[in-house]
């Protein structure tokens, strides 16, 4: 009997530790730019940390490494991240900490970026679930997504600009998001790299017969984004953009226009409020 007894704790204390040794973290996508360091805190100090596609390129004088796109420092329960060139690919992270939890996610440069992102509190099951629903979530977004893009075009407005055509080639809405494949043409012998693309809600507004006409500037927030950020010279490219859902007030317009890294290369597209009410539900 004590014997089975023993064999029993011994079997408890095997299990606890396999499940101590599986439990994960989905950390979701962590954006950062050259402007904003992201600041990761977890329960336990960090054991080691893995990205994906972010190769050494050289080493400081005191001889710490120098990575392509994104900076990475360390210290305790802390990871520091910082982004380096917005031609960066979308590319995984995966960080072991010293309690054996696996935290892992997606590492982007974007504009959404968020200074703090806390994680002492993955081990509270409630917590996990939220991020796990959220996960989820974000994976159904990216699904239609590329769904999106692989409608067929359907010229809705478009742009052209020091031969660069930029064309809203289809738009479409769920019950949260609204998704932009945006058809880029480049014709000329440069390549066409964007440095930022932005989507404002724009709306002008009469103050008075006799008094000049402002204008009412709404920026919205880009959700997703697909990793594509260099149209090649002599070549199209189609790219994707999700934004929340979308409604334009009458009179009002959507204005997207992207930014060309090192260049004067700057289109804008104009999309109507009644462009955007006739948006199909996919």
């Amino acid at each position: 009997m004590k014997t089975c007894l023993w064999l029993s704790f011994l079997l408890f204390i095997d299990l606890h530790t396999v499940v101590t040794a599986n439990a994960q973290t989905n950390m979701g996508t962590i954006d950062v730019n050259e402007n904003c360091t992201a600041t990761l805190h977890f329960n336990s100090n960090v054991d080691f940390l893995t990205i994906g596609n972010n190769p050494q390129i050289g080493e400081t004088t005191s001889g710490s490494p120098v990575f392509k796109y994104f900076d990475i420092f360390q210290s305790g329960k802390t990871v520091f991240l910082r982004g380096k060139d917005p031609a960066a690919p979308k590319t995984s992270i995966t960080i072991k900490l010293e309690n054996e939890e696996i935290c892992f996610g997606m590492l982007q440069y974007g504009q959404n970026a968020r200074i703090y992102y806390d994680f002492t509190g993955t081990t509270n099951p409630e917590h996990k679930d939220s991020l796990n629903q959220k996960a989820k979530n974000e994976q159904v977004m990216i699904q239609t997504m590329d769904r999106v893009l692989a409608l067929s075009n359907d010229y809705i407005e478009g742009v052209e600009e020091n031969l660069l055509e930029v064309v809203v080639s289809n738009i479409r809405n769920d019950d949260r998001y609204t998704y932009f494949k945006i058809s880029i043409r480049n014709e000329s012998g440069n390549d066409y790299i964007i440095d930022n693309a932005t989507f404002k809600y724009v709306e002008g507004k009469n103050k008075g017969l006799f008094k000049k006409g402002s204008i009412i500037e709404e920026r919205e927030q880009i959700v997703y984004q697909t990793d594509q950020k260099i149209v090649k010279a002599n070549s199209t490219a189609h790219l994707g953009y999700v934004i929340p859902l979308f409604a334009v007030g009458t009179g009002g317009t959507l204005k997207i226009q992207f930014i060309e890294k090192n260049g004067t290369r700057n289109p804008s597209i104009n999309l109507s409020s009644r462009t955007m009410l006739k948006v199909k539900t996919i």
